[in-house]
């Protein structure tokens, strides 16, 4: 864990920043103190939680796999322009991560130049000048209730930190250290994210519309109608909407993008994991939001 980042971390236990004690071991002015694992990251869960089900190593196989191909490449260019365009102070939070791909590309919208003198490269990999207004040098944390997960989000990206947490308690984050919030196909924390979100910062939120993976409704779960509707309710009255877009395209895949898309969510729970798949064409179909805090 890089240490300019632990002071944007609180203690599960008490909510205080945490600093290095040692080599290998974080903690708070109260004395709480945490081991750094192997791979970097941080485990910070609250002493008492929900038990809740995490993604398995097969999901967070599947989701680097077809992440790694390209195939959500328009939702990453999305979350990317929202940090570019981000001039409030602090990290991106990455809630509900995964192993980070998103969180990776978003850090790619802005300079590694903390002066701000560098370019900056885009989603594509093209270098370009970093847009004004923009902070450089832009860090990250990614949350995930999966350990497999968060130890792959560990090495994702130089600029980024990773932590276990759990997503629908207090996150462990301090107070205001966000600029931007990300939350992709996860769970809402309403109040949490109104807490850890900079008064002038935003929160990108990805959802699936109906029709989302249409070709493969056998295999994955609906998306329920009601989704939007239930998207303002969980944000609302903490977040006002600042805009919504819905983007859509069409994705060929191969019998193992169709594997991996199918096993790389909730769907993985409930088929067969010795199903057989054939190659075909699948509509992707997500809006994409950004809230700011209200008041």
């Amino acid at each position: 864990m890089r240490d300019d980042l632990l002071p944007v971390l609180a203690c599960p236990v008490c909510a205080e920043p945490l600093a290095r004690v040692a080599d290998g071991s974080v903690g708070c002015a109260t004395g709480h103190r945490y081991d750094e694992a192997k791979q970097g990251h941080l485990t910070l869960l609250p002493a008492k939680r929900r038990a809740l089900t995490a993604d398995t190593p097969a999901m967070v196989d599947a989701r680097v796999r077809f992440l790694g191909r390209g195939h959500y490449r328009p939702v990453e260019r999305a979350l990317a322009a929202v940090v570019a365009d981000a001039t409030a102070p602090g990290v991106v939070l990455d809630v509900g991560s995964g192993p980070g791909t998103y969180l990776a590309h978003a850090l790619d919208a802005v300079a590694d130049d903390a002066a701000g003198g560098a370019d900056a490269p885009d989603p594509d990999g093209r270098r370009g000048p970093a847009p004004a207004g923009a902070v450089a040098a832009r860090l990250g944390v990614a949350l995930d209730l999966s350990a497999v997960a968060i130890r792959r989000a560990a090495r994702v990206h130089a600029r980024a930190g990773a932590v276990v947490g759990d997503v629908t308690e207090r996150l462990p984050v301090v107070d205001d250290a966000a600029a931007v919030v990300l939350d992709v196909f996860a769970p809402r924390n309403q109040r949490e994210y109104a807490r850890v979100l900079h008064p002038a910062g935003v929160l990108a939120v990805v959802t699936p519309r109906p029709g989302h993976l249409a070709e493969l409704a056998e295999a994955t779960i609906a998306v329920d109608p009601e989704k939007e509707r239930r998207l303002h309710d969980s944000l609302t009255p903490s977040f006002a909407l600042r805009s919504s877009d819905d983007l859509t395209w069409t994705m060929d895949l191969t019998a193992e993008d169709v594997h991996d898309v199918v096993h790389m969510g909730p769907s993985h729970h409930h088929v067969d994991p010795d199903q057989a798949f054939a190659p075909t064409t699948v509509t992707a179909a997500v809006t994409v939001s950004t809230w700011t805090p209200a008041g």
